[in-house]
């Protein structure tokens, strides 16, 4: 039956339907979901010969070089489009500022699976139920090419992946391993996009993710763990944010430890926190005191102000919010 209801995948449908030329747009600090989705809703608009170009302000990370079409992305906007897509964000600050000055478009079209209060597009179709985007995109490309081949297969199936955490996180739902399982039958090889993804890593992240280890604390419960990284470390081993990815896991491995966090330094006392939980501990509210959002169990926000007094901040406020669930 798929997540999108009847009445809204139709408003999309007619709106890609009618527009010719097509601006696909996804968060700063692109991760699997947001670049596969992006890409292979670009091959499938291409395929019914729409002018398309795929913006993000950060680029593709090295991770996912190897993906078909990563050509097609650019780090500046066209001047006008008839359609503007925005994938695996809600909110139009989470592209950037420069996507939130541009007003070259003529409709927009949210694709979405973060629970979010601000759907600022004219249709949107925002479903949290769906593990990724990349599992809405799959369900509006059997709409529009049902006979889908490989390269589309192998973005989606990135999508999911790492969107699940290669089918560990609670997320990952019968639909997900389903459509996992039709996108290897249309020849995606787990292995090879798993090599790709995650042994595939440069000596620099390897450095930078030993740095980081040497920072861990864990809170007065032992029920949260935090590391963080500077600027000095990614100068220091060549590197930027995007070898950040998934370091937050580290501390979340931890026996004991419910909620996990990493802050990362934007500039000079402003740092860019990403949550981690088990599940005890909706994030996604813990993220939101802090202006910020994302899921249950992944969650992130901007914070300004000393390091070690912002660590213990949100230790406290961690340590309060396990309290509260222990005591019900």
């Amino acid at each position: 039956m798929g997540i999108i209801d009847a009445e809204n995948k139709a408003f999309a449908l007619a709106a890609v339907q009618k527009a010719k030329t097509i601006v696909i747009a996804s968060h700063i600090d692109p991760d699997g979901d947001a670049i596969g989705s992006s890409l292979a809703w670009a091959l499938i608009l291409e395929k019914l010969g729409k002018e398309v170009i795929v913006y993000n302000r950060d680029g593709v990370p090295y991770s996912y070089e190897f993906l078909p079409g990563t050509e097609l992305f650019v780090d500046h906007l066209p001047a006008t489009c008839d359609l503007l897509c925005l994938l695996d964000c809600s909110e139009f600050e989470r592209a950037g500022k420069d996507l939130v000055e541009w007003r070259g478009y003529d409709q927009s079209l949210c694709i979405d699976h973060h629970l979010t209060t601000d759907s600022a597009a004219d249709i949107n179709l925002v479903y949290p139920r769906a593990c990724a985007t990349g599992e809405l995109i799959y369900e509006l490309a059997l709409c529009l090419d049902p006979d889908f081949k490989f390269n589309v297969a192998v973005n989606l199936y990135t999508a999911i992946l790492t969107d699940t955490g290669s089918f560990r996180y609670s997320n990952s739902t019968p639909s997900s391993f389903a459509i996992a399982g039709d996108l290897v039958a249309r020849g995606v090889e787990p292995w090879s996009v798993t090599q790709q993804v995650y042994e595939s890593q440069p000596v620099g992240r390897i450095k930078l993710a030993g740095r980081v280890l040497e920072t861990l604390c864990i809170s007065a419960s032992g029920k949260a763990a935090a590391v963080w990284v500077t600027q000095k470390m990614f100068d220091e081993t060549d590197t930027n944010s995007e070898y950040t990815d998934g370091l937050v896991n580290y501390p979340r491995s931890i026996a004991g430890v419910e909620v996990a966090f990493m802050a990362r330094e934007i500039s000079p006392e402003e740092y860019k926190l990403s949550f981690r939980s088990r599940g005890t501990v909706n994030v996604a509210a813990l993220a939101a005191e802090f202006g910020g959002g994302g899921h249950h169990n992944a969650a992130g926000c901007r914070l300004q102000g000393c390091l070690p007094e912002l660590i213990e901040q949100v230790f406290a406020i961690v340590d309060k919010s396990l309290q509260r669930a222990d005591s019900r």
